[in-house]
């Protein structure tokens, strides 16, 4: 949208305009626009639709209409003609500030309702104001047109939504809908990280760098699921909501032990709650179940908001961080150089030498912070279970397509040279369109490649048909001698090269082969591969995959535990590292044999995590804890079927209870125990279809799970 010009000033003589006038004039400018877009031919349309003749030759009518609206508070604010972060900071409704922090509760819940905004109220008492404004010459700021606006937070302007549509039974304020990554992850969220950081900092200054090097330690996952942190996550540079959310997912094993008790049990409970809240909030398939959760998580999370709060805020006396220093300065500077006084600078503000300071502004320029719930982002988070209910998943909504649209001018722009701008990146976009159209000319090759087969979407999983890696397993166990991990290497994997082929024969107790001496390894090789390629269907019934990788951090697994074998402690998955991914060629000379023709068979070498003994449920707020059993123990290492596995797992190291051994030595090459940490984190937080999978059965995808 335009802006006022800068020669708008000139119209006034040269006296100026005050903030309050300057501002009022900035929102006309923008509903007149609006106005020019809802013409008398759009709303010709509108009442009466449009007739449009279809592909099919059918002629049909079409009733164009406004839903929703995304956009970020400023702009809310601007469209619904609300008061910026006024007394009802809402544009939804008149909840007053000083009972924002109430969100969950019952009276909050039906507050939303019962002081939901109205639009022929609003054109009343606005019609009131401007009539003061424009026909008795009252100032916009002035105490008369403030005693009618500012108790519900209104504007003296005319709203186009209101003019042009309110007529046809259109609301501005319903359409205005939530946004999750302004609200949620670079607010709420953000806030909460930032207030976090500084009481970290309040127990003890070395904390932070704790915390900073656990965020570098955390295992990244899937292409771009989880990203590499940053060196110092702390300083939140350079950092977009998906950086946020990450920093989200794996919050819990990075505070886990950072406070003493019982404040630590109170931040991982908070951010349990939020990183479950927030899964739920970003969910691209909802059922009745679902929206039921969700909404007993929104009153869990205000009242666990409202009890950290009133326990750990308290305890601490937070004060502003180094960055926040440097940039409250920054803005003083600027605002001193703005009004022509960069030789005498107002009493209070940093100069540049002490900007380049920070030890300097810790000791005399740090103010102390106070947790602040009173905001329209914490506010809005009990709207998300309605608005979903009446408009659908937040993913149709969001802002982050649009936002992240942002890079694509932004990558051009440094290709200009910074002056004549538009012309240029108006021709590299045509360029870029004109590339398009000939690589969807190119005639492509008949033949299938091997990159299009393992990533179809049909196969369960895709290991590649090379040979060129062979291991002699001879020479291998020679290699390794008295590794706990290759003890009964051969019988291990003839027990379970056979129960894969007796399941293929026959039903199962007909006919079985129990002789192990029936698998003949063909010359004695396995082939190695470096990755494993699953495929999986997701909660919402989409086709999506990963690649398990035994080199890197990837290397994890997870298996359905079968019905009989779950056990006290109810777990539903077990979960598993690869430590290598293989295929033999296997001939068969059992019951049942064909001919001596070699099978090829792929397999996992699997090391096996076991559960702690706590039982992990929604309602403790915890995650699933892991360890590794003791490399003698004979269920420590196990081939598996490939054809078993449901997808890949994040699995993060608990930071605080330390690694296995101190000096990095290790026992076992093949188990690469020697980076072991003593506990694990299972993160069901890491993508939406994780955190189905822990909602066992409410996931539509999930076949297993019904």
């Amino acid at each position: 949208y335009y802006q006022l010009p800068d020669s708008f000033k000139a119209f006034t003589d040269g006296k100026g305009l005050n903030s309050e006038c300057a501002t009022h004039c900035h929102r006309e400018f923008f509903h007149e626009q609006w106005r020019i877009l809802l013409d008398d031919e759009f709303l010709q349309a509108y009442e009466h639709g449009i007739v449009v003749c279809c592909c099919d030759g059918i002629k049909r009518r079409f009733y164009p209409r406004i839903f929703t609206y995304s956009a970020d508070y400023p702009e809310k604010v601007l469209i619904a003609t609300v008061r910026n972060l006024g007394g009802c900071p809402c544009p939804r409704c008149l909840i007053p500030k000083n009972r924002i922090q109430n969100m969950g509760m019952p009276q909050d819940r039906q507050q939303r309702q019962t002081l939901s905004r109205s639009d022929e109220r609003r054109r009343m008492i606005v019609n009131d104001a401007r009539s003061l404004i424009h026909e008795h010459n009252f100032a916009v700021g002035s105490a008369a047109v403030e005693h009618i606006l500012k108790p519900q937070s209104w504007v003296p302007t005319s709203n186009a939504f209101s003019d042009r549509l309110g007529f046809l039974g259109f609301s501005i304020f319903c359409a205005l809908v939530v946004d999750l990554l302004h609200e949620f992850e670079i607010g709420v969220w953000k806030m909460l990280f930032v207030h976090l950081l500084r009481i970290i900092t309040a127990q003890g200054p070395g904390l932070i760098h704790q915390l900073d090097q656990r965020y570098r330690q955390t295992p990244t996952f899937g292409p771009a699921t989880i990203r590499r942190f940053s060196a110092n996550s702390s300083e939140m540079k350079r950092l977009a909501a998906r950086n946020f959310e990450d920093l989200l997912q794996c919050s819990i094993p990075v505070f886990d032990g950072l406070l003493p008790e019982p404040h630590n049990r109170t931040v991982l409970q908070l951010l349990f709650t939020m990183a479950h809240w927030h899964g739920l909030a970003k969910l691209r398939m909802h059922s009745e179940l679902t929206l039921k959760i969700m909404d007993h998580v929104t009153s869990a999370l205000g009242q666990q908001f409202r009890q950290f709060k009133n326990t750990t805020c308290t305890a601490y006396e937070a004060h502003e961080l180094g960055q926040e220093v440097r940039a409250r300065a920054r803005r003083r500077l600027r605002k001193a150089d703005q009004a022509g006084r960069r030789s005498t600078r107002p009493t209070g503000v940093v100069g540049q030498a002490e900007v380049a300071n920070p030890e300097l502004l810790a000791l005399n320029a740090k103010r102390v912070k106070v947790f602040n719930l009173q905001t329209y982002k914490f506010h809005a988070l009990g709207d998300y279970v309605s608005t979903i209910r009446r408009y659908g998943t937040s993913d149709s909504y969001s802002t982050e397509p649009g936002e992240l649209e942002h890079r694509s001018p932004k990558a051009g722009y440094r290709r200009t040279d910074r002056k004549s701008f538009v012309k240029q990146l108006t021709r590299i976009e045509r360029h870029q369109a004109r590339i398009r159209r000939i690589g969807d000319k190119a005639v492509h090759r008949p033949h299938v490649e091997i990159s299009e087969i393992a990533r179809s979407p049909e196969v369960h999983h895709h290991i590649g048909l090379t040979q060129k890696y062979p291991v002699h397993i001879g020479s291998y166990l020679i290699s390794h001698p008295g590794d706990p991990a290759v003890k009964n290497f051969v019988p291990k994997l003839k027990e379970h090269l056979l129960r894969r082929i007796n399941a293929q024969t026959g039903p199962t107790g007909v006919g079985e082969e129990q002789d192990i001496n029936t698998i003949i390894l063909k010359d004695d090789r396995m082939y190695q591969h470096n990755i494993a390629r699953f495929n999986y269907t997701t909660y919402d019934v989409r086709r999506a995959q990963d690649v398990i990788n035994p080199r890197t951090s990837h290397c994890n697994i997870m298996v359905l535990r079968s019905s009989d074998d779950i056990g006290r402690q109810g777990h539903k998955y077990i979960y598993g590292k690869v430590l290598g991914v293989y295929h033999v060629n296997v001939i068969f000379i059992g019951h049942g044999m064909v001919d001596y023709t070699p099978i090829r068979m792929e397999f996992l070498r699997i090391r096996w995590y076991e559960p702690m003994d706590e039982v992990s449920a929604w309602e403790t707020s915890t995650l699933d804890r892991m360890k590794f059993p003791p490399l003698t123990n004979e269920h420590s290492f196990d081939f598996l079927d490939p054809a078993d596995v449901l997808r890949g797992c994040h699995i993060i190291p608990r930071f605080v209870r330390g690694r296995r051994y101190a000096d990095g030595s290790g026992v076992s090459a093949c188990a690469k125990d020697k980076d072991d940490w003593r506990e694990y984190y299972i993160n069901r937080f890491v993508d939406r279809d994780m955190l189905m999978r822990f909602h066992y059965g409410l996931g539509v995808g999930h076949v297993y799970s019904h």
